[in-house]
């Protein structure tokens, strides 16, 4: 053999015998890799699985709910599919007893809000804008608004309040509009949260301090009072 490629020949002689002579260790550690590597694959692959049978089921039952025809009733409030499913909701809610849902009158001309007389109502009635509570008892009171503010170079503060018998409960302000920035339309919405306990006769009212920002034409759905009688006194 010429002695060129005698050279070349132990050159590669090492590289050949070291790649036979690779250590139990190093390939155990690379299998247990691969093995875990496959547990975790399988693993996220059911919890998919899982996330999905969940996804399904919640789809079947919202679908069978919504399948139940609404009950015929006296009772009206604008807004289509939604105020029907509203509608549906509420006679069928164990409040049966006390309870109203009602959107903001379209045309607001003063601090004190007034609510539509087409609004859900059971248990309470109206008056000069307020509702007059009929059975004592808890009561969740819910009230929800939104504001469209036209930004005119100054800053503008929004502030709610839940009035019972015209005593200020709980209060919402928020300050929308930078200085110096003008046209800049602002939509801002602001809710109000109450468990109270009431008395018959109580009145419960809403209270802005800028009314000509109530938004009731681009979103009329959104400006409503809720009131549930959560549990009863008598």
């Amino acid at each position: 053999m010429e002695p060129g490629l005698q050279q070349a020949f132990n050159r590669m002689a090492p590289a050949q015998d070291t790649a036979m002579h690779v250590p139990a260790g190093s390939v155990a550690s690379h299998l247990g890799t691969t093995s875990r590597s496959y547990v975790y694959f399988t693993m996220a692959t059911l919890a998919l699985c899982l996330v999905f049978a969940v996804a399904t089921i919640m789809v079947l039952v919202v679908q069978k709910t919504d399948s139940i025809s609404t009950p015929t009733g006296q009772f009206s409030l604008k807004g289509g599919n939604c105020s029907e499913g509203i509608s549906c909701i509420l006679k069928r809610a164990p409040f049966k007893k006390s309870w109203a849902y009602l959107q903001a009158s379209k045309h607001i001309n003063k601090s004190t809000l007034s609510w539509n007389k087409d609004g859900i109502v059971h248990g309470v009635t109206h008056q000069d804008g307020n509702v007059v509570i009929q059975f004592p008892g808890w009561y969740f009171i819910i009230c929800q608004l939104q504001f469209l503010v036209k930004c005119t170079g100054h800053s503008v503060d929004l502030k709610v309040e839940l009035l019972i018998n015209d005593v200020v409960k709980k209060q919402t302000l928020v300050t929308v509009c930078e200085s110096g920035v003008q046209t800049k339309d602002i939509y801002q919405n602001l809710s109000q949260f109450l468990l109270e306990r009431l008395q018959v006769n109580t009145t419960i009212s809403v209270r802005v301090n800028h009314f000509q920002y109530v938004d009731t034409n681009t979103f009329p759905l959104e400006n409503v009072l809720s009131i549930f009688l959560y549990s009863s006194s008598d």
